[in-house]
Formats: structure tokens, sequence, C-alpha cells
């Protein structure tokens, strides 16, 4: 179990860092797509939230950050779509939702190396860890769509 808390708490800085992207963006860019092929600040949220939800299965339905275009960027990149929050609305449901995932992890405690019955082959171990991965990710993104619109980042 040590080293699911482990990656529970590598999720909890990656959550934290997209915290740090998330400062000081205007509202008004969180839906904006610096170009045709990118997905916006705001579509990017929505997929990781979708992501983790997937993976580890907690339900979606409990987040106002709810799009199933938003399961996988070809799917979504031709039909952009935003909804009616704030960055800070957008982070804040980011957050919470990770909370709700570790609140439902801890009430349904799993071994490492069990099978993660929604991933195919992996085990809840690499599942927290690709997750881990998947949230830098995306967050570099998020910080490279707010150079490309111009804007000042935290220096981290």
């Amino acid at each position: 179990m040590a080293n699911l808390d482990l990656l529970m708490k590598a999720m909890d800085t990656a959550v934290w860092e997209l915290g740090e992207a998330f400062t000081g963006l205007p509202d008004e860019d969180v839906w904006v797509r610096p170009h045709p092929n990118l997905l916006s600040i705001g579509e990017l949220a929505v997929h990781m939230v979708y992501g983790e939800s997937e993976w580890m299965g907690v339900p979606l339905d409990s987040s106002k950050l709810v799009n199933n275009a938003a399961r996988y960027y070809p799917h979504n990149l031709a039909a952009p779509f935003s909804l009616p929050l704030s960055a800070a609305q957008v982070y804040a449901e980011l957050k919470g939702f990770h909370e709700r995932v570790k609140a439902h992890w801890v009430a349904n405690l799993k071994d490492s190396e069990d099978l993660n019955p929604v991933r195919d082959g992996l085990t809840w171990g690499q599942s927290l860890e690709y997750m881990a991965f998947h949230f830098a990710y995306h967050c570099g993104q998020i910080y490279s769509l707010r150079h490309l619109m111009g804007h000042e980042t935290v220096d981290n």
C-alpha cells in the first residue's frame, strides 16, 4: 500500500501544479483555442477530470466538468465546447473532483498489484502512475497555451 500512497501524493503534486498553471489566468481565455488544432485550457481540464474518473472508477456525474466529448483529443478537436465556468471555478472543480477520487480511494482500498477492472491488463499501481503522468503532461500543455496567448505565468 505504501507505493500507492506515494503515487497518490504524486497526483496531489500534479493537482497543486495545475493550480499554479491557473494562477492569473483571465476568465475570458479559459475556453479559447489559440489554434484550431489545440484544445482550450478548459477543455484540457475537463479531459483530465474525465480521465481520472475513467481510470479510477469514480462516476463523472459527480463533477460540474461533465462532457463526454473530452474523453480523447480526436473526439473533441472537431467540436469545441465551453462551460459557463471561470478559471477559478474550473480549477476548484478539478481539485475538488480529485479530492473526491481520493476519498473514494480511501473508502475502497486497493492493492497496487490488483488488476484495475476498467483498464485492461493494468494494475491499480500502474493506473495511478499513469494518471500522475497524464496530469503533468496536460499541465505542461496548459502552460504552453498560456504562453501562446501571451500570458505571464508564475515562475516555478
